[in-house]
């Protein structure tokens, strides 16, 4: 099974009950539930839902500890970013043609100095970037 094997329900739902298969579940599958959960709620609403959903999937795989706060936001920043960038695209494959960056699962690593990604601030809670700002500079907050 491949996160292209199956309709964003029937993913969104097996991400949910976390009968996804972990090794499967990648950085596309990351940029899918977030490209799903930011088109349907709007960010802080799809953040949530993000969030709640790697924590479970993460903790019932018995990997709690690769929940990653700021990283789970950072990457949302950028989904969101690009989605605000270009609001006429329809679908992830549009999207990520569009913005091939969102791609790079390195990404992040532009933004942030390794030590702060490695930190338990960061694994915890929201750091803002330290290198340079996210897309178009959202500003979080909380």
């Amino acid at each position: 099974m491949s996160t292209e094997e199956l309709s964003d329900v029937e993913f969104l739902a097996a991400l949910e009950a976390a009968t996804y298969p972990g090794e499967k579940f990648g950085h596309r599958g990351h940029l899918r539930l977030g490209w799903l959960c930011l088109r349907a709620h709007g960010f802080e609403a799809g953040l949530e839902r993000i969030r709640t959903a790697v924590r479970h999937y993460a903790t019932s795989l018995g990997a709690a500890q690769k929940s990653h706060e700021t990283m789970t936001r950072a990457w949302a920043e950028c989904l969101q970013a690009a989605l605000d960038e270009t609001p006429q695209l329809t679908s992830l494959e549009a999207l990520l043609a569009a913005h091939p960056a969102l791609l790079d699962s390195m990404l992040l690593e532009r933004h942030y100095r390794k030590e702060t990604l490695d930190s338990a601030e960061a694994r915890a809670g929201w750091v803002p970037p330290d290198l340079a700002p996210l897309l178009r500079g959202r500003q979080a907050s909380g």
